[in-house]
């Protein structure tokens, strides 16, 4: 077989196979670049002026078609990651929501006091949100909770003598 003929065949299954099968957008092209590049700097010399090309080339070319499926499989996982923490951090919110607005009317309180709750509030909400398998990690919500503490969701207004008795004040976002 001719090093050419060789030389495109390994390419061209190498290609269906990684990129084609599973649904990678990459040129045949970006993905020939790819292996050449590769191959030049590991073996020297361009694969077609290269005797050993065929037992080279398909190891090359595996290689760069691993490395793409698994850069495509970690950047799904982490969209879905990333959407997975939005729906989270949108039932929160909600749960809180509600909480406040039940807090209100047993209370019968009024503004400024129907956005405070405290910390225990928040492990409350957590644990009847555990028990009910509407979230799957037992501290889910308190690791959210603190990012928003952050991002200005929730004031810390006083400190309570214990950390769980702390009153935060829910700022409509």
């Amino acid at each position: 077989m001719a090093n050419g003929t060789a030389y495109d065949e390994i390419l061209e299954v190498n290609y269906e196979f990684y990129i084609v099968e599973n649904e990678i957008e990459m040129s045949f092209e970006d993905f020939r670049c790819e292996v050449d590049v590769k191959y030049r700097r590991e073996h020297n010399q361009f694969p077609l002026w290269d005797d050993e090309m065929e037992d080279r080339l398909d190891d090359i070319a595996d290689g760069i078609g691993n490395e793409f499926l698994s850069a495509a499989i970690q950047a799904a996982a982490e969209l879905e990651s990333g959407f997975q923490h939005a729906k989270l951090k949108e039932k929160f919110l909600g749960h809180v929501e509600v909480f406040l607005r039940c807090k209100s009317m047993a209370y019968e309180q009024e503004y400024p006091q129907t956005r405070l709750l405290k910390r225990k509030d928040i492990w409350s909400i957590q644990k009847l949100d555990f028990d009910r398998d509407e979230i799957f990690v037992e501290d889910a919500y308190m690791e959210l909770f603190e990012e928003l503490v952050e991002e200005g969701y929730f004031k810390l207004v006083e400190s309570g003598g214990d950390h769980k008795h702390d009153i935060f004040h829910v700022t409509e976002v």
